[in-house]
This record gives C-alpha cells, sequence and structure tokens, in this order.
C-alpha cells in the first residue's frame, strides 16, 4: 500500500500548472537521486549551503548565492539584513526597527499583496510611489528615497491582475537600478519565475541589482526552495540572518563557544533549510540550464509526441475539434505544449461539469475549462512536462469516455 493510499489522499494527474496548491513542480530523476543522496547521510548543513551557493553563482555568473526556504523568506532575509547588517543587537532587536532604515520603495502598480508582505514581516515599511494605474515616473521614484531607506524592491514581471493597464508606465528594473545607484541604494528584485530563457537567471544581477530571487519550483526543483544570486556583501548578510548563521556562518568550521552561541540572534529560525532542498535546488538549476540550452533545440519534442498520441486517442469522436496548442503559434508562451479540445455542441457550462468530473475521480485530472474547450497542458509554460507516460494512458482513457458520453 503507497502512503497516499494509507493516509486515503486521492493523486492529481496535473494537466493543469505547477501551482503551489500542487505542491509544486514534479522532480526529474537527476533531482531525485541528489535528494536520495542528501536524505542518506548527514553533511554540515553550512557546508552544503556555502559549497552549494558557490557552485550555483559559478553557473550563473553571480558574485554570491544562496538557497533560501523559497523568494518570500529570501526576500524577508535580505531586507532584514539591509536593516540590521551584521550587529547582533539589532538583529536580536527585529521586527522593532527602531534606530535603522527601516522602509523599502516599492512602485505601487507593482504591488502584490501575496508576497511583498514577505518585507513586511521583518518590520520594514513599505513606501509606495506612483500611481496604481498609471504606473511611477523616474522623479517620483528619486523624491521618495531618503535616509530612511534600505532597499527598493521591483517585481519584474511587471503589474498584474487588475493594475495591468494599456496606460501603465511603470519602471523597469533597468530604470529602477540605475536610479538606485546614484542615490547609493540597494535593489531586491523578485524575479520568481523569470527562469526562461536561461539568460532570465543572470540579467537582472548584471543590469547590477544586488539580489535577484528565482523559485525552484518554476525549474523542475523543490517547492521548498529557492535561489538567491546577487551581491557577495548582502549574500554573506543573509547567510548570517538564515538559523543557521548563529551556529557558523561568520566562523568557518570553527565552532562557536558556549558564551558566544546566540550573539547572532537570526529572526529566521522558521525558515530553516534541509540537506534535501539545498542539493535539490542544485540539482534542478544544473538540469534545466543543461535542458534550455540543447544545441539540437529538441526540448520539446517529447512533448509533441504526447499530444500526438492524444491527438490519436480523441481522434474520430463527434463533434469535437482537436488542436495543438504549440510554440509555433502567435501569442502563446515559447515553450508551451497543450491539447485543446473543443466540444462544439456542448456549451462552456457543460464543459465545466466534464472538468468537474475528471477533478473529482480517482486519481483527480486536473485540466483547463476555457469556454467550450478543455486543454490539457502537457508542459508548464517553462518547457518541463507535466505528467509521465503512465499517466497519459489514464488521461486518454478517463477524457476520451467523457467526451463519447
Amino acid at each position: 500500500m503507497g502512503t497516499y493510499q494509507e493516509l486515503g489522499i486521492k493523486r492529481i494527474i496535473n494537466c493543469f500548472d505547477t501551482y503551489t496548491l500542487l505542491g509544486g513542480h514534479t522532480l526529474c530523476k537527476d533531482v531525485r537521486e541528489a535528494i536520495d543522496e542528501a536524505n542518506r547521510s548527514w553533511a554540515w548543513i553550512w557546508d552544503i549551503q556555502r559549497k552549494t551557493g558557490e557552485r550555483i553563482a559559478e553557473l550563473l555568473g553571480a558574485e554570491a548565492a544562496f538557497v533560501p526556504v523559497g523568494v518570500y523568506a529570501g526576500m524577508a532575509q535580505c531586507v532584514a539584513a539591509l536593516m540590521a547588517g551584521a550587529d547582533p543587537k539589532k538583529m536580536k532587536q527585529l521586527p522593532n526597527t527602531n534606530g535603522m532604515k527601516n522602509e523599502v520603495i516599492a512602485q505601487k502598480c507593482l504591488r502584490d499583496f501575496q508576497y511583498d508582505r514577505s518585507i513586511t514581516v521583518t518590520g520594514a515599511k513599505i513606501v509606495e510611489v506612483g500611481d496604481e494605474k498609471l504606473g511611477c515616473t523616474p522623479p517620483q521614484m528619486e523624491e521618495a528615497i531618503t535616509d530612511r531607506t534600505a532597499a527598493i524592491h521591483v517585481m519584474a514581471h511587471g503589474p498584474t491582475g487588475s493594475y495591468a493597464s494599456k496606460d501603465c508606465r511603470w519602471l523597469s528594473v533597468e530604470e529602477v537600478i540605475r536610479i538606485a545607484e546614484k542615490h547609493r541604494v540597494p535593489v531586491l528584485v523578485d524575479a520568481a519565475f523569470q527562469c526562461y530563457p536561461v539568460e532570465g537567471f543572470r540579467k537582472y544581477t548584471a543590469m547590477g541589482a544586488d539580489a535577484a530571487l528565482y523559485s525552484c519550483k518554476y525549474f523542475g526543483g523543490p517547492n521548498t526552495a529557492g535561489i538567491m544570486i546577487g551581491k557577495k556583501y548582502l549574500i554573506d548578510l543573509v547567510a548570517l540572518h538564515s538559523f543557521i548563521g548563529q551556529e557558523g556562518a561568520s566562523r568557518g568550521k570553527e565552532f562557536l563557544s558556549e558564551a558566544e552561541r546566540g550573539t547572532y540572534g537570526s529572526l529566521f529560525r522558521g525558515y530553516k533549510q534541509d540537506r534535501a532542498s539545498i542539493v535539490g535546488a542544485f540539482a534542478a538549476l544544473k538540469w534545466y540550464t543543461e535542458l534550455m540550452r540543447d544545441p539540437d533545440g529538441n526540448v520539446l519534442d517529447p512533448a509533441r509526441k504526447r499530444a500526438g498520441y492524444f491527438m490519436r486517442a480523441f481522434n474520430g469522436i463527434p463533434d469535437i475539434e482537436l488542436g495543438i496548442i504549440d510554440a509555433s503559434m502567435e501569442g502563446v508562451d515559447p515553450l508551451k505544449i497543450a491539447l485543446k479540445v473543443t466540444l462544439k455542441k456542448r456549451t462552456s457550462e457543460e464543459v465545466k461539469k466534464i472538468r468537474d468530473e475528471l477533478m473529482n475521480g480517482n486519481p483527480e485530472i486536473w485540466v483547463e475549462a476555457k469556454d467550450n474547450s478543455l486543454i490539457i497542458n502537457i508542459t508548464s509554460f517553462r518547457g518541463l512536462m507535466m505528467f509521465d507516460e503512465e499517466d497519459k494512458k489514464i488521461v486518454a482513457e478517463r477524457v476520451g469516455k467523457l467526451l463519447k458520453a
């Protein structure tokens, strides 16, 4: 009996997306093997973190790197590090920020209240600039910088949701860095899913950002990890503000004496990493960067083959129209491969009922329902396969049965 079965948990075949509510992405063989190796034996956690960071920095051409629990945790650690530095008294004082630079500037149109609360959990205050609909101008950004400014925060993906207006003119990361350098203010970039093309890992630090943060689930890594790359001074401070900081971050392999233990009172015990997540992050990054640099350009061939399998499986079913959403289609993410099944005689509500029936099965099958079409996503939008060869047969059988009903 499997663990899911023992616990009464229904397995999900994900033809939808890599949402955290589904646990992020599945892990490839390389990542699973790295995680298994880490789980089988102990190693000094700081040694793992430091050496993994060195290899990640080398891979991405950065000064330094660190593996936080995720982008949210990493951003909080950056802000705390910039406010308290290496001052033990200030570190223990957080989230009370009296006597510190404690303001982080953010463009109002780029606010994301789910994620940028990572700034305020440290005790820092967000200073909004510009207009939520119209954006922000360079003078507005400069006027907001004061002697209390600890950093400027930028969401690399631009405005989302209700803020995504054609009239919105926000400041790009490059523009923000130009202003920040003039006033000697650090810039922190939330680049969580800017992993494709692979150059996305390099561009913000190359521009001069003090730190850029990425979520590992977007390149096939553990959902419990992110990568932070940036300037060595800040990465070193973040390490000190990690939960292991007081146990050796500043002293190499020489343990602190009993009297010294607790000198650096980190705020982030609750953001602690484990061996498996750290090495899993590195293994995923290495695997992904090699995959995406395939010189023959065959990254999507397995996904196209799988789409063809579904086309054959559903061929001949009456009153449906089949189409492959492929990289060649205008306006579609360049690495998106999906099958679009249009039910010509069904309403959007009827299609939603089919989707719900798939989601209520065992295993559950999660697909998109858009208008009168079912969308079976074969890859995530970074070209990674969403489900395996065995699951494709279950999807074909279950969806085919409902299409014929």
